[in-house]
């Protein structure tokens, strides 16, 4: 079993100790000290102060609500609770400004940046510290500032750029999202530029940004905003560092085995002892979870078949990852019985049977380690994987395709993932056009990164937000001899003027007067 005592376990205390009296919103409320608070006399005197507020800007990083669920807006997944303001506002195109799920998205990120922003303006305030000790923290904060904003601009557009402290009255207008764009690749160009930040870290630092971080991030940007010369180069440079390779077994890089492997540049950590979460939250009934997050049968025919199609079983021969990402009828379980969510189960996972079942039958699987946390699925504590290498490898590969630079190093980028030991898809053969390259490496990107968080934003830099919309459709399920997709009849849409971005929250419109709403939402 893991653990190293490190990054992880500090982020849940330094967070308590230094923020425990703040509010949701980067507008905070009366600045009032709490009781075990670390006052501006007695704070930003040694190096351990800064690292410690250094460690709390990690802790509003992403977790499991924006890896494992947002998926489920997408032609992916579905988000089952929907009987209050959820991400299904989203998928079903009923979002508003009011919505306290994506509120609550937008307060944390400004969370992060406020904390960066305090840990930027006052590290220069110590006196006889190691310059390079300082250098590596104010990067480590700059890189976390300049991941909330990627998210930030990438999910609203347009939004407020604050890049100081600043008091509680102040109020900041909108700034446009190249504006933003720039200003993150201008900062990661000076993180990546001054090597403040290190190829790796011992044991105990296992989680903090490295230089290959910082690369990452960049080419993220620069693909999520079409600059495919600058995510080209850049996924190169992390190609080149030579430390980073495909982890052999895919299912288990997403379990305890495959924590901290070589496959993994950036993540969020979590801890038993400090932050963890409910391990099947987001998985099947009889496994004791809340099946909160399902795989739907858009990712199900992402995945081809690797031999002729069963009319008998329409799972088998398919792509491997479909079996390692979800749970469907058949497929065995962690507790050494039989999944299956037919309507005429006698199972708890019986689709709709409980609050807690399947609505459409599949559940997640991806993320789940049974023999972990069957004793306490509330200790949670498998990182939450935000950069990978098979990410950059995708990066790289279309960002060729779309140079029209179609060479060698395009096919093997796809190739290696699609022949990862434990997925053995057949290779993708030279001669494809521009065009045909272009649809299998986004079809890549779903199948390889599926319930990792990066959906949405693929979606939305390809413009190809129509694949949310229409039927909903679930499993395959067996009814009277025949083969049937399950479906309720209800329709997803999409609106192709307004749902690129998302709406600023109201409770930030009602404070803040110089501040713009996205086109399409009533301000």
């Amino acid at each position: 079993m893991k653990r190293n005592n490190n990054i992880k376990g500090l982020l849940f205390f330094a967070t308590v100790a230094l923020f425990m009296g703040c509010s949701e919103g980067f507008d905070e409320g009366l600045d009032i000290e709490p009781t075990g608070a670390v006052s501006e006399t007695t704070y930003w005197s040694t190096v351990r102060d800064a690292e410690l507020a250094v460690n709390a800007v990690y802790a509003e990083l992403d977790g499991t609500q924006m890896v494992m669920a947002l998926d489920g807006i997408t032609d992916l997944g579905y988000h089952k609770y929907s009987n209050v303001p959820t991400f299904n506002d989203v998928r079903f195109g009923e979002i508003d400004p009011s919505n306290s799920t994506i509120t609550g998205i937008w307060n944390r990120y400004y969370r992060g940046v406020r904390k960066a922003n305090d840990v930027i303006g006052n590290i220069v305030k110590l006196e006889n510290a190691d310059p390079e000790e300082i250098a590596r923290l104010t990067a480590e904060a700059k890189f976390l500032r300049a991941y909330y904003y990627t998210q930030l601009s990438s999910l609203w557009c347009d939004v407020p750029l604050i890049t100081e402290v600043i008091d509680i009255n102040d109020q900041r207008p909108t700034n446009s999202r190249e504006e933003i764009v720039t200003f993150v690749t201008n900062e990661l160009n000076d993180i990546i530029n001054s090597n403040a930040l290190p190829l790796s870290y011992s044991a105990d630092d296992t989680g903090r940004v490295t230089h290959g971080a910082a690369l990452t991030l960049l080419a993220r940007v620069a693909i999520r905003n079409g600059n495919y010369q600058l995510a080209r180069d850049t996924s190169k440079k992390v190609m080149d560092l030579g430390i980073y390779s495909l982890y052999p077994n895919y299912e288990k890089l997403f379990q305890v085995e495959g924590q901290n492997s070589s496959e993994v540049i950036f993540d969020r950590q979590f801890a038993v002892g400090g932050d963890t979460y409910n391990a099947f939250g987001y998985s099947a009934a009889s496994l004791g979870g809340s099946s909160s997050v399902e795989p739907m049968h858009g990712l199900f025919e992402k995945y081809e078949y690797t031999g002729p199609v069963n009319p008998d079983n329409p799972f088998a021969n398919k792509d491997p990852r479909w079996n390692y990402i979800a749970y469907y009828t058949g497929q065995p379980i962690g507790n050494n019985t039989t999944y299956n969510s037919w309507p005429d189960s006698p199972t708890p996972d019986k689709i709709s049977s409980t609050e807690f079942s399947t609505v459409h039958g599949y559940n997640l699987k991806k993320w789940v380690d049974y023999e972990s946390f069957a004793a306490n699925s509330n200790l949670g504590d498998i990182n939450m994987i935000l950069m990978r290498y098979a990410d950059v490898l995708l990066m790289y590969a279309e960002s060729k395709i779309e140079l029209n630079e179609i060479d060698a190093s395009v096919y093997k980028a796809i190739n290696d993932i699609r022949q990862r030991p434990t997925v053995g898809m057949p290779a993708i053969a030279e001669g494809k056009s521009q065009a045909e390259l272009r649809e299998m490496v986004r079809d890549e990107r779903a199948r390889e990164l599926a319930f990792e968080g990066l959906r949405l934003f693929d979606i939305n830099r390809w413009k190809i937000g129509e694949v949310k919309a229409g039927l909903v459709q679930g499993m395959y399920y067996k009814e009277a001899g025949q083969w049937k997709i399950l479906d309720y009849g209800r329709i997803a849409s999409f609106n192709a003027g307004r749902d690129y971005c998302w709406p600023v929250p109201q409770e930030e419109m009602d404070i803040n007067d110089v501040i713009t709403q996205n086109p399409g939402y009533v301000k």
